[in-house]
């Protein structure tokens, strides 16, 4: 324990205690309300003055005890909250990683079978020029294999547009995680603040 001396309302104590700069600041809050009592009202005795002084910060301490039970609900409140959302984003998250590996399993397929049919395009442009035929049934069939590589096109670029948008949304539900996540870092400092300052 430490002994120090302070000075309250002209008059000097020696006070014990464990944290020397703590009780000098205590002691020079505690001057600093008596001297405002005191300079309010001049004719007050010492133990009216102290009385008084007492009662302002003891109602000082009450508004924020009250202030700090209000963080203590605010913050209880957001964790519960904060649990729900979590497990939303989470599921919503997998949800949307699925599609999107399934649209990227997709956009492979199709990107296959564009290969396979330009070559059999290759192939059959090969036989036309080394035959010299252009029969109407190859004109045909070649016309049928470049209105499926064309559907299949804008199937591949349909897809990775929903690809796209689903990454998007994904980005916005980890936005909002982390929004949740400041605003309980926020209160929980505010929190440790207060409870330092009593």
């Amino acid at each position: 324990m430490n002994k120090v001396v302070v000075r309250i309302l002209g008059s000097e104590y020696n006070i014990v205690g464990k944290n020397p700069e703590q009780m000098k600041n205590v002691a020079r809050y505690v001057d600093g309300e008596m001297n405002k009592v005191k300079e309010g009202n001049p004719k007050l005795s010492s133990l009216t003055t102290t009385i008084v002084a007492c009662l302002n910060i003891a109602d000082e301490l009450f508004d924020c005890c009250h202030e700090n039970e209000g963080l203590h609900q605010e913050m209880e409140s957001l964790k519960k909250g904060m649990s729900k959302p979590n497990e939303e984003v989470q599921s919503e998250v997998n949800k949307i990683t699925g599609e999107l590996d399934q649209k990227e399993l997709e956009i492979m397929e199709k990107d296959y079978r564009i290969e396979e049919l330009d070559e059999q395009i290759k192939e059959k442009n090969e036989k036309i020029e080394n035959l010299s035929k252009t029969t109407e049934e190859m004109k045909l069939e070649l016309e049928k294999y470049m209105a499926e590589i064309k559907s299949l096109k804008e199937e591949n670029e349909e897809a990775k547009q929903r690809a796209e948008a689903a990454e998007s949304i994904a980005s916005q539900w980890q936005n909002k995680t982390y929004d949740y996540q400041l605003k309980y870092a926020e209160l929980e400092n505010q929190l440790k603040n207060r409870e330092g300052a009593l």
